[in-house]
């Protein structure tokens, strides 16, 4: 009987670490998941604000509508000083770089083709660009 109880004792303390193993590892894996949804959802943001800059502050040089933007890479350059890189194609054609030097900071346009783009100086009226009528093709990688 007493050799009984000490494997019943042992049985329930064998359930017991392995139920707080699980419950923990669904607690780690659910604020990592929500982690991970949080970054996609400030990434699409980055990127909702790259659109309306575009729309605000740039032509094309050609003079046509801007129809299409496509982001290509959304990614930390540095991270000791925490600059984004995020570089975009418009109308399946004209590459553009922005930095910015943390996410949600100001936009810095990085590189562009000066014949491929035409950026509004203050005061000047650019053609408008109906920004909702722009296709958006959004980055989704890591």
């Amino acid at each position: 009987m007493i050799v009984y109880l000490k494997q019943h004792k042992n049985y329930w303390k064998l359930v017991s670490i392995v139920a707080l193993i699980t419950i923990l590892g669904g607690i780690l894996t659910m604020n990592w998941l929500n982690g991970e949804e949080l970054k996609k959802e400030k990434y699409r943001q980055e990127q909702d604000k790259v659109v309306k800059y575009i729309g605000e502050h740039i032509e094309l040089g050609n003079g046509k509508p801007i129809t299409k933007i496509e982001f290509i890479e959304f990614q930390l350059e540095t991270a000791t000083t925490g600059t984004w890189s995020i570089t975009t194609i418009v109308n399946d054609r004209y590459d553009i770089s922005f930095a910015e030097d943390y996410l949600g900071g100001e936009l810095i346009t990085a590189v562009y083709n000066y014949n491929e783009f035409k950026f509004k100086q203050s005061g000047e009226q650019l053609t408008t660009h109906d920004v909702d009528k722009v296709k958006v093709v959004y980055y989704e990688g890591s």
